[in-house]
């Protein structure tokens, strides 16, 4: 059992997940007939080519579901994904998710200090 916590991580394989880098969440809608499951969702979003892969959330309300753009090239941007995915066939509508942030600053008091 020592010699075993005493080994070195194994090193994961070429193209594996771990050399990507999220690129962005992409809110993305498909045509008919209806995509029920993630599995489905993610068949469909195989079909991209390139260096931005696609990876399925989660399904959000009114049949949309969300989306991670993933890349190894640190070149890679959220419009490029999203113009890879309005490309595909059976896709509806693809929009980049943005951040909501509060449009005014927090108050500052007691309760809620200053950053």
């Amino acid at each position: 059992l020592a010699a075993a916590c005493s080994s070195k991580p194994a090193v994961p394989p070429p193209g594996s997940i771990t050399d990507d880098r999220a690129v962005g969440d992409i809110l993305v809608r498909f045509t008919p007939p209806a995509v029920d499951t993630s599995l489905q969702a993610g068949e469909l979003l195989a079909q991209a080519k390139g260096p931005i892969r696609f990876v399925v959330k989660r399904p959000m309300s009114g049949g949309t579901w969300l989306v991670t753009a993933i890349s190894p090239s640190p070149e890679a941007t959220i419009e490029q994904a999203v113009t890879t995915l309005r490309a595909l066939p059976r896709i509806e509508a693809a929009e980049a998710d943005r951040r909501l942030t509060p449009s005014r600053p927090k108050p500052t008091g007691r309760d809620m200090p200053a950053d």
